[in-house]
C-alpha cells in the first residue's frame, strides 16, 4: 500500500497564502504559486498513491470550524483522502471540537503546528484537547524540527513530555525533530505511543535546492537509525509545499539507498499499520484512489 502521510490540501485563501510563503523562500519551487486545489489533487495522478493524510489546522481562532468542515467535505468528494482536524489554542471548548471531528466528521486524528499557530505544546490551554484525544486513542501530529528555518525553538524534551503525560495518546513527530535524529531515536525507543515521519527530511540532505546547510553528523545519525526504527516511521511529501513535485520527492528518497523492506515501510507499510491500529475497519470504511 502507498500512503502519503503529510499533505496540505487547503481552502482557497489558505492555499494561496501557503504557496506565497513557499515561493518567498524558494522562488523556483516547481508547484506554481497560483496552483488550485483541483490541480493539487490532480498531481496525485503522477504517483501510484492509495491514500493521503490531509492535515489542516486553523491559524486564527475564528477559522477552526471552517477548515474542519472543508476537510470533511473534501473527504466526502474524495474518499481516498484521510482527514485530520485542527483547533486553535484560543478555542474554548476543545473537547467538543475533538468529539465533533472524530465522531460526526469521522477524522482519523488532529494536526498541530506550534510554530505557525504560536503556542507551546505544554500550554495548559491545550491539555483538554490532548485528554480528549487520548480518551479516543486517536493520533495527534505535531510539527517538530526545522527550528533554524522558522527561527524558533521546540526542545525535544517538550515533545517527550507530551508523550509521557499522555501514554494513551498516539503522538506523531512530523519531520522527526529534524535535524535532532539522536533525540528522535531515543524518544521513540522510550515511548510506545510515539511515531515518526520523514517529511522533507531526505530532500534537506539530498536535493541541493532545499538543503538548508550541511549537517554531516546528523546525516550519519539519520542513516544509522532509519532501518532499526522503520516500523515506526512514515514518509510524506508536504504537498504542495514539499521539496519539489511529488515525483521529485520520491525520486530523492530513492537516492538515499534504503533497503526494499525499509522503503516499503516508509512509503506505506508503517502508515497502513498506523491507520489500522486506530481505525480497525480500515480500509473497509474508505475507497482507495482510482488508478
Amino acid at each position: 500500500m502507498f500512503i502519503d502521510c503529510h499533505v496540505h490540501l487547503l481552502p482557497r485563501r489558505r492555499l494561496a497564502g501557503l504557496m506565497k510563503w513557499m515561493h518567498g523562500f524558494y522562488p523556483e519551487h516547481p508547484i506554481p504559486r497560483t496552483v488550485t486545489l483541483e490541480q493539487c489533487i490532480a498531481y496525485y495522478d503522477t504517483i501510484p498513491v492509495d491514500y493521503i493524510f490531509n492535515l489542516v489546522y486553523p491559524i486564527r481562532a475564528d477559522e477552526t470550524e471552517a477548515v474542519n468542515r472543508f476537510n470533511f467535505e473534501l473527504h466526502q468528494r474524495h474518499p481516498w483522502i484521510i482527514p485530520f482536524g485542527g483547533l486553535h489554542p484560543a478555542d474554548l471548548d476543545k473537547g467538543a471540537i475533538v468529539d465533533r471531528c472524530l465522531s460526526e466528521y469521522q477524522f482519523l486524528g488532529f494536526k498541530f503546528h506550534p510554530f505557525i499557530q504560536a503556542f507551546d505544546p505544554l500550554d495548559p490551554r491545550m491539555m483538554p484537547a490532548y485528554e480528549r484525544l487520548a480518551a479516543w486513542r486517536r493520533p495527534v501530529v505535531f510539527h517538530t524540527g526545522y527550528e533554524e528555518f522558522y527561527g524558533l525553538s521546540l526542545p525535544p524534551q517538550t515533545m517527550e513530555e507530551i508523550a509521557r503525560l499522555f501514554p494513551a495518546l498516539p503522538v506523531v513527530f512530523a519531520h522527526s525533530l529534524f535535524p535532532r535524529f539522536d533525540d528522535a531515536w531515543r524518544i521513540v525507543e522510550r515511548h510506545d505511543n510515539v511515531w515518526l515521519e520523514m517529511t522533507n527530511v531526505f530532500s534537506s540532505f539530498w536535493d541541493r535546492r532545499y538543503v538548508l546547510k550541511e549537517y554531516d553528523t546528523e546525516k550519519r545519525l539519520l542513516l544509522e537509525g532509519i532501518a532499526p526504527h522503520s516500523e515506526r516511521i512514515m514518509f510524506g511529501t508536504d504537498h504542495p509545499a514539499g521539496s519539489g513535485t511529488l515525483e521529485e520527492i520520491y525520486r530523492t528518497m530513492d537516492q538515499v539507498g534504503l533497503s526494499e523492506t525499509v522503503r516499503e515501510r516508509l512509503v506505506g507499510g508503517t502508515a497502513e499499520r498506523f491507520v489500522r491500529t486506530f481505525w480497525p475497519d480500515f480500509p473497509a470504511r474508505l475507497s482507495s484512489k482510482p488508478r
